[in-house]
């Protein structure tokens, strides 16, 4: 009988292969499907061939140590490694993010002068990295003259003087200064006189800037698209200039905007180009000023809307959300207490590109939309539900069942436990605990059922 294909195949490869003959460029194709940690910290000790392979600009044109989620072996060696692949690689690395260990360790070490080598990358994230300071930033700008987005989120060494070294980068377009804490409003000033105009200007939870400093940047940097703000010093007078300065504005969120009254949101009005929109506590509007918003001049480009605990939100203004905002993938309702299922029922069968779904908090709810949430919502992958104490686990239950990709956050509260903990306050002021309380959910599984 003669031999199949298969067999012969099999024959051939039985032999002895010198596996060590394959081309440099097939062994690069093959590490390209390995994550930057096995690479680093297994192929790199094989022998000395594949260590020279493993530090190939091919393999490194971006770095992103943040979505790096194996476990490190060997840290030093890891650093060492890492720092090489940067040093040989410096002309033709692009992007790199750093975590928060990973960037104190390079930062904080005699390696740091490796980053001054970067003479074209383009984005540079540096989050939660307590050596980062003005001086470190001015080697950086002197050094890597193409940087377009800085992300500085949660350096607690980045002040004033931080942002004066910052406005001097010329290419600059994305900035991220969120928690940020010792950045007030003449750093703000110093982005504002930048000679080159911004685009993203993000500073959640930076909570010292005044209406004097951000009326200034959006009169100057007027092409900015995306405002991430703290509302807890802002007024009216941030909201309507930036409304009236920001023509292009795509993404507007203020948390904490308990001071804005009615003339910020109806300054929104109008401004269609909007895609993301953000009100956090915005306590002191009325339902006839949120209606307007989006019975009006409905934000058809909307995919991301939060506005949330406050009592203005009502059905009406849910139904009004659903007729005119028929893009929505993400959407924030937590703690608008006033909602019930009907507008509920008619957002999950209006917006059925919804994914993101934040309902914590409504405990008017008893969640019979649920039984077809499958059906008209194919790709939501998160619920949030805790302190819903009207819905029942059978429905929760069913809901898993049918979706079990869904993540379903919530937890495990009677109505009564929640009338007698929550429900005896009268002010949305007196709920911020709740808040607390939602960042640390539970996620239910199928198990919490058995």
């Amino acid at each position: 009988m003669a031999d199949s294909a298969s067999d012969r195949l099999s024959r051939e490869c039985a032999g002895d292969v010198n596996w060590m003959k394959l081309p440099p460029e097939l062994w690069l194709e093959i590490f390209s499907y390995l994550s930057p940690v096995t690479i680093l910290n297994v192929v790199a000790f094989v022998c000395r061939k594949f260590k020279s392979l493993s530090f190939h600009h091919s393999l490194w044109k971006e770095i992103d140590v943040i979505n790096w989620v194996e476990p490190i072996i060997n840290l030093d060696s890891f650093i060492e490694n890492l720092s090489s692949v940067i040093e040989l690689n410096s002309e033709h690395l692009r992007s790199l993010t750093f975590s928060e260990i990973t960037g104190n360790l390079v930062f904080g070490s005699d390696k740091r002068w490796l980053f001054y080598k970067f003479s074209n990358i383009v984005n540079l994230e540096l989050p939660d990295c307590d050596y980062v300071t003005a001086q470190i930033l001015e080697e950086i700008r002197k050094n890597c003259t193409k940087i377009e987005t800085l992300i500085l989120s949660l350096c607690s060494n980045v002040d004033n003087e931080a942002m004066e070294v910052v406005s001097k980068f010329e290419h600059l377009q994305i900035l991220n200064i969120s928690e940020c804490h010792q950045v007030t409003d003449k750093g703000v000033n110093f982005i504002a006189d930048m000679p080159c105009q911004i685009l993203q200007f993000l500073s959640y939870d930076v909570q010292q800037f005044t209406d004097r400093s951000i009326v200034n940047l959006v009169s100057k940097q007027i092409n900015i698209e995306s405002l991430v703000l703290s509302g807890v010093n802002l007024t009216d007078y941030s909201v309507i200039h930036a409304c009236l300065h920001l023509a292009n504005l795509k993404t507007f969120y203020i948390y904490n905007c308990k001071n804005l009254t009615d003339r910020s949101i109806y300054a929104l009005c109008g401004k269609i180009r909007l895609e993301c929109l953000c009100l956090q506590r915005a306590r002191n509007v009325s339902r006839l000023a949120i209606n307007h918003l989006f019975q009006e001049k409905p934000l058809v480009n909307l995919w991301d809307l939060s506005i949330s605990y406050t009592d203005a939100v009502l059905d009406e203004t849910v139904d009004a959300i659903s007729s005119g905002c028929p893009h929505l993938e993400s959407i924030d309702l937590n703690i608008c207490r006033k909602v019930t299922d009907e507008s509920i029922d008619k957002l999950i069968k209006s917006c059925r590109k919804l994914e993101v779904v934040c309902l914590n908090g409504l405990t008017n709810l008893e969640g019979d939309w649920l039984a077809e949430i499958d059906h008209y919502l194919p790709k939501l992958h998160f619920l949030g539900i805790a302190f819903c104490s009207g819905i029942s686990d059978d429905k929760i239950k069913h809901v898993l069942m049918r979706k079990p990709d869904l993540a379903v956050f919530g937890n495990k509260m009677t109505f009564d436990e929640f009338k007698q903990v929550y429900w005896n306050t009268t002010s949305i002021d007196e709920l911020e605990h709740i808040g607390d309380a939602i960042r640390v959910l539970k996620k239910i599984t199928l198990k919490d059922f058995e």
